[in-house]
């Protein structure tokens, strides 16, 4: 029996590639049969005029799967058992007798709320999209990372099929804690560092270490819904605490019964207040008096445009009190899904039982290539990089808005990646606002559909959220026009004379 190929030299495939997928293609098809003897490759090639070896590396990658079976010195011929057979599962022919309902199926304990990973706009394809937290992916240093990436294949591949530090790459943990102390001021040993897969994977740890039934977590009034939703998750007494201009309201604290604060205090959302150095002294006296925890989630502090950065809470705090929660998906991108847990020194075995239980380490590759991006100042020049871009994206936002709209009450504009705009009493209602944007291809979002929880409802009836940190300025400009289009009604009754709408321009 012949071996007819149908080999085409002029395709982007080689000819043992073409050789290989249609003798594969026979073999599972039933054509060539178990046991059945190939020709020799040097027959093989003189029928179709190709070179042996071209037919012998066919073989022997054919062999290599388990599709053939060499004899060596004889012949080379089908398996017997092919790949296919130990990989597709048969259907069931003996359904066997008919089994019992059960009346019920056992109930899902678990109680939570879906959490606002993505917008839910309105318009499925919004033209431009103020979604917070979003980076921009023209900044995102591709060719360093694809060249980082291959060097750590080149020289560690063998680290893919090994079990790593639950904790993360001790690499990675040293380069972190280096990075927090000089930006942040936290002082902390890689020992305390727990790499996570952003910074969700860092609540949910957390809250399985500090948080049951009935445990009390105050919360900022509005807050974070991810966090507030998962510590309910695990049964958890929310007591929101009102935020200002100043950041937490840190006189209204509760006293007692209270396992840890969870806070933004470098750029509050949803309000971008800034917890001023006062309340953050007040808030470390809190701890120590009441023996709680702080968790401080520094989610976007690599955004700072004026000056440098307020030291972290964890870096002033002189009582290991504070649970620090960092992450890479503000600055690199949520796809990267790196964050980072540090933890006082009475947490890091627990911190470390707890992280083996929901897993067994982030993947090796992505470590390996943050470690070397930080480590060779690859970090530090990237974030020079979207600080820049974001504070020129503020600026434009602002001014444009300022020129359109008149006065402006927005809070947040000394770093972070988005601010709040409190709107003016004679806009519509914040909901209102977004939805008739939404129909001209702009989404904005007010505090819920942003990803905030509002429990007592504080600034829900003025603010929207703009998340600037993804766009352009040629994008905020052709936004901004037409939010002054939709909005050229209550212009022109409200708006000083000397203001303009930007599309008069």
């Amino acid at each position: 029996m012949l071996i007819e190929l149908g080999l085409v030299r002029e395709t982007g495939a080689s000819l043992q590639a073409q050789i290989v997928d249609q003798l594969r293609g026979q073999i599972v098809s039933g054509r060539l049969p178990p046991g059945f003897a190939l020709p020799p490759s040097r027959e093989l090639a003189r029928q179709y005029n190709v070179s042996r070896n071209t037919v012998i590396h066919a073989y022997e990658r054919l062999a290599s799967e388990g599709y053939l079976s060499a004899i060596k010195g004889v012949r080379t011929v089908v398996a017997d058992t092919i790949p296919e057979a130990c990989l597709l599962v048969g259907k069931m022919t003996d359904a066997g007798p008919d089994l019992a309902r059960p009346t019920a199926r056992a109930p899902v304990v678990f109680k939570g709320e879906a959490l606002a990973v993505t917008p839910q706009a309105p318009n499925a394809k919004p033209v431009v999209d103020f979604w917070p937290g979003r980076v921009n992916r023209t900044l995102f240093p591709i060719t360093t990372w694809r060249k980082l990436a291959d060097d750590a294949l080149s020289s560690l591949a063998s680290e893919l099929t090994d079990y790593g530090d639950p904790a993360g790459l001790p690499a990675l943990r040293e380069a972190i804690a280096h990075h927090v102390s000089l930006s942040r001021g936290v002082t902390c040993s890689a020992e305390s560092v727990i790499v996570t897969a952003g910074t969700q994977e860092a609540i949910n740890l957390i809250a399985r270490m500090l948080v049951t039934t009935g445990t009390g977590v105050v919360v900022e009034d509005p807050c974070y819904g991810s966090p507030a939703h998962t510590f309910r998750s695990y049964g958890a007494r929310l007591c929101p605490v009102p935020v200002d201009r100043d950041g937490l309201i840190t006189d209204l604290l509760p006293e007692r019964d209270v396992s840890f604060a969870y806070v933004t205090p470098s750029h509050q959302f949803p309000t971008g207040a800034t917890l001023t150095p006062t309340r953050r002294r007040a808030l470390l006296d809190w701890a120590h008096r009441s023996g709680a925890y702080i968790v401080e989630d520094d989610y976007d502090s690599d955004y700072i445009f004026d000056g440098p950065p307020m030291l972290s809470i964890a870096g002033a705090d002189a009582g290991n009190c504070v649970i620090y929660v960092g992450t890479f998906s503000k600055s690199l991108g949520a796809g990267v899904r790196t964050g980072y847990l540090i933890v006082p020194p009475q947490l890091i075995s627990v911190a470390r039982k707890v992280k083996t239980m929901g897993n067994y380490g982030h993947p090796w590759l992505e470590q390996a290539i943050l470690e070397s991006f930080i480590n060779s100042g690859g970090y530090q020049r990237h974030l020079r990089t979207i600080r820049k871009a974001s504070s020129e994206t503020l600026n434009c936002l602002t001014s444009r808005l300022q020129t359109s709209f008149g006065p402006l009450e927005i809070w947040g504009i000394n770093g972070g990646m988005h601010v709040m705009w409190l709107l003016p009493d004679w806009m519509p209602a914040p909901e209102d606002f977004r939805t008739r944007l939404a129909a001209h291809g702009v989404s904005v979002h007010t505090l819920e559909s942003g990803g905030a929880y509002c429990p007592s409802g504080f600034y829900r009836d003025r603010a929207i959220l703009l998340g600037y940190a993804a766009l352009g300025q040629r994008e905020i400009i052709r936004a901004v026009d037409i939010m002054a289009r939709v909005f050229a009604d209550e212009l022109r009754t409200h708006t000083p004379n000397n203001v303009r709408p930007a599309f008069a321009d």
